[in-house]
């Protein structure tokens, strides 16, 4: 009886994981296609050269958005195909999330406090990853 709940309890959560593939997949398609539509705007308007810094910087954030929503979509297939959560491409995949909040991010208003805090996320997210780089490579050589 057990054995019976718990695999209707895991098609249960694969499907879950499976809708929301599909679903952050058409996020990400209608991200894309908005991201296109921002820079054939600015073509076509002639002021793709004349973008102000703004402008650049939302089109960068935009862009890493749909680069993290890519990164997420990587964890969840990754997890149906192993049913694993892989440390490796959640560390990723928060490096990102912080370089986009690093590029975006207005050091005129920012609190030194928060600057200070996001670099020792980033050093803890960093040295996560190499730890976690070391001992796969360390575990490969021992087989």
């Amino acid at each position: 009886m057990e054995k019976k709940i718990i695999r209707i309890i895991n098609n249960i959560e694969t499907s879950v994981y499976l809708c929301l593939l599909v679903l952050l997949t058409i996020v990400i398609i209608f991200s894309l296609l908005e991201l296109g539509y921002m820079l054939f705007a600015s073509l076509i308007s002639g002021d793709f050269m004349l973008l102000n810094p703004g402008g650049i910087l939302s089109f960068f954030d935009f862009f890493l958005l749909v680069l993290i929503g890519i990164e997420l979509m990587e964890t969840i297939k990754a997890y149906l195909e192993t049913k694993r959560i892989q440390v490796e491409i959640v560390l990723i995949l928060a490096i990102i999330a912080i370089a986009r909040k690093i590029i975006i991010i207005d050091t005129q208003i920012t609190e030194p406090l928060v600057l200070m805090s996001i670099g020792v996320i980033i050093f803890a997210l960093t040295a996560g990853y190499y730890l976690i780089k070391k001992g796969n490579s360390l575990s490969k050589e021992s087989r």
